[in-house]
Order: C-alpha cells, then structure tokens, then sequence
C-alpha cells in the first residue's frame, strides 16, 4: 500500500470493522444504537436508539436500524456499542459524524 493512499486505508479499516462486527454477532455479543447532538471532551449525552440486541446474527438488520436512526437524526453523530457480557468487554465506534453546522 502507498502511502498517502487514503481510498485504500479507509478500505482496509472499514474492512477490519465489518469482520468484527461479524464476529461480534457470530458470538451472540448484544449490540447498542446510539445518537447524541453533541460530542464533549468528557462526557455525552449518547441516547439508545431501539433496544439492545443480537439481530440473530444478520449484519444487514444492524445497517438499516443505523439508517434509520441516520434519518430521523440525521444532525446527530450515531455510534455503536457492541458488548460481550462473557468477558466483560465493549467496542464502541461512531458510525455517523453530524455535518459541521456554520
């Protein structure tokens, strides 16, 4: 990979997270929509979107709940917690950025 080749970054990461989203589901780990207007250096106020989940192990159910929540927030950055209770941890990641409003 070249450097300076960000298409082929971004391509690679988005990769590496769509594989452990899968892998996540495949492991029955529950999954968190969430959505805030604003993101603080400490502390945001992130909003549940649905309830937490397992989508029966369907990563397409995972992008239209994210799509939804997109548009009917759409001014809101969306993340996803995704929770695995067995062994107590979390992956969480904003999935949605709010355009800059000005």
């Amino acid at each position: 990979m070249k450097p300076g080749n960000r298409n082929a970054d971004s391509s690679s990461f988005a990769e590496r997270v769509l594989r452990q989203i899968t892998d996540c589901l495949r492991q029955g780990c529950v999954i968190c929509i969430e959505h805030t207007s604003r993101i603080g250096p400490r502390w945001s106020p992130w909003e549940v979107w649905g309830k937490p989940c397992v989508y029966n192990g369907n990563v397409q159910q995972i992008y239209i709940e994210i799509d939804r929540c997109r548009k009917a927030h759409a001014d809101h950055h969306i993340r996803l917690n995704i929770e695995d209770y067995s062994c107590r941890s979390r992956f969480s990641f904003v999935v949605h950025s709010a355009a800059a409003l000005g």
